[in-house]
């Protein structure tokens, strides 16, 4: 597809099937789970995501010929498991494998924030399958390791490092890049797995289909758009690899670029939203303000449960490749067609409907509370600038780039207003 100045839309490099399939298998599967009275509800959050996850991975193998596809930098020879090179480098990578588990564990050990309950799910996963676990990664590790084109990656460079000394490998950006792309893991798949088991004992108690009115529809699809996108979110940081070519190619690198990111996530997130960008009122919001008004409560409800949608679809359009602060592959179509950012912008715009900050006890408390929210805006117009810095090092991105600036469906609407206008002042000459 071309545009009107002759860019032309790059080709998606993650299958828009594997997005269809997340949208579609999540409600079904959830509802026709199976009641499992014995099988604790962080036991059941694991087998819903590994269903979820197997039927995206399917959906690539079968519809986007996953294994056809170039950049997983894999071949498949079978003498390679016999080459003394590889065996050998094979050997550096375990001490790297082991270097990577012993340096979360300190994370994990040393932080108070891990030691608490809120953790306990994910920590307590850990303990219960440590062995089935570490079988799982070792057979990933090892299969990859003997079909990569060059094996010496950045968890073979951290194995160099620690056998060396440190006079060996340390300059080498693979290792930069393999130690960034494992504190994203480290941090994000802990948090992100906890608020899945959460929600998934928050739904074990309801039904979308005892609600009785539209106030009732509106809670359980609010919270269940999260729990679609949480859903996502885990399977993506915990199966990045390229046997699914869903591997992390890089990662940012900057400290602003991390900072405006993290802070946007527990615990940080707490103590800014407190103390710096309270926007809220407490014990109000839209739906307190139009109780009394049940169409505008319809309507109203129904337009953010429409940007949380577009917000579900963001993520599941990533599929297996979704991560803050990397870069794992293109999605050029919908919903990215619309604007770089749809995710931000979607989100942002349910904030100021569900929480009305303009509508306040007196004036000035109003404006305030939009200044707050403009401020979490501004956070985010930053988180986007880093990201489309750093994904612009993918020449395909910066056709993206180059492309929706003029065609997105915002550029258009900005486009279209701004040669209205001088129409418009001839007129009134």
């Amino acid at each position: 597809m071309k545009s009107r100045t002759g860019f032309k839309r790059p080709a998606s490099s993650i299958p828009a099937t594997t997005g269809l399939v997340a949208v579609i298998s999540i409600p079904v599967l959830h509802y026709l789970w199976p009641d499992m009275p014995s099988v604790s509800d962080r036991d059941q959050t694991v087998l819903f995501a590994l269903s979820v996850f197997g039927l995206m991975a399917l959906s690539e193998f079968y519809f986007a010929k996953l294994h056809r596809l170039p950049g997983s930098g894999l071949v498949y020879r079978l003498r390679n498991f016999s080459d003394p090179t590889y065996i050998r480098d094979f050997q550096i990578k375990l001490v790297g494998l082991i270097t990577s588990a012993a340096l979360l564990a300190l994370l994990y050990w040393s932080a108070d924030l891990y030691r608490g309950d809120w953790y306990t799910p994910f920590f307590s996963l850990l303990a219960d399958y440590w062995g089935l676990i570490l079988g799982v990664v070792l057979a990933v590790v090892t299969s990859v390791h003997f079909m990569m084109r060059h094996p010496r990656d950045g968890m073979w460079h951290l194995g160099q490092v620690v056998l060396t000394m440190g006079r060996q490998s340390t300059k080498a950006r693979g290792l930069k890049v393999y130690l960034l792309g494992l504190g994203v893991k480290g941090f994000f798949l802990p948090l992100m797995f906890c608020y899945l088991v959460y929600d998934w004992t928050f739904f074990q108690s309801r039904s979308l289909w005892d609600a009785s009115g539209f106030p009732e529809v509106y809670e359980y699809l609010f919270r269940f758009s999260f729990f679609l996108d949480l859903t996502v979110v885990v399977i993506g940081y915990a199966t990045a690899t390229r046997l699914l070519i869903s591997h992390i190619r890089w990662t940012e690198t900057t400290v602003s670029g991390w900072l405006v990111c993290i802070i946007c996530y527990s615990p940080f997130w707490q103590v800014l939203s407190r103390d710096y960008f309270n926007y809220v009122q407490d014990d109000f919001a839209w739906g307190a303000w139009l109780w009394n008004y049940p169409v505008a409560y319809t309507i109203w409800g129904s337009t953010i449960l429409f940007f949380l949608g577009m917000y579900c679809l963001t993520a599941a359009r990533m599929g297996l490749r979704f991560s803050n602060l990397t870069y794992r592959g293109l999605a050029c179509d919908f919903p990215y067609n619309i604007s770089k950012h749809p995710s931000y912008i979607s989100k942002n715009i349910s904030w100021w409907l569900v929480s009305i900050p303009f509508i306040a006890v007196d004036f000035w408390a109003g404006v305030a509370n939009c200044i707050a929210l403009l401020g979490v805006n501004a956070i985010y117009f930053l988180r986007a600038w880093h990201e489309e810095r750093c994904l612009s090092q993918a020449p395909s991105y910066r056709a993206y780039q180059r492309y929706i600036n003029e065609n997105g469906l915002l550029a258009r609407i900005k486009n279209s207003v701004s040669r209205s206008e001088p129409q418009t002042s001839e007129k009134v000459n």
